[in-house]
């Protein structure tokens, strides 16, 4: 078994913003634009494999100047480099492979990971490995 040590960032809108006033198929707190991610080794070797992978966001397209600031991520960076979401989430979900444990830095990563995931309709049963 591996640990994956995950770290993500996401997207909000601008309180009052049109962006967020969009009607959503599910209620999100953020739309992910960064995942990140460190294998730790059942024998404790850490940083084995690393992930990293910048979303496209669909809904929240216009980035929030706080996250801008707070990420040190630009919109011409997401348009660049960003994948889609279901891209990005393939990519992770190969990477991670079966036999893992989810570790985060943040109590909302794996919350905002569910909700993204519903969000574009993938399943998130994957998800319940997590401390």
């Amino acid at each position: 078994m591996d640990y994956i040590v995950l770290d993500m960032e996401w997207n909000q809108p601008w309180p009052g913003s049109p962006s967020a006033r969009k009607v959503l198929p599910v209620q999100i707190r953020g739309e992910i634009i960064q995942m990140g991610a460190v294998r730790v080794s059942e024998d404790q070797q850490i940083g084995t494999d690393e992930f990293q992978v910048m979303v496209r966001p669909k809904y929240y397209r216009r980035l929030n100047r706080r996250v801008s600031k707070l990420t040190g991520i630009k919109e011409s960076r997401l348009k660049a480099e960003g994948v889609p979401f279901a891209e990005a989430i393939e990519q992770f979900r190969s990477w991670c492979g079966e036999d893992i444990v989810f570790l985060t830095w943040g109590f909302d990563d794996i919350g905002i990971l569910r909700e993204n995931l519903q969000l574009f309709n993938r399943d998130d049963s994957w998800t319940d490995r997590c401390y």
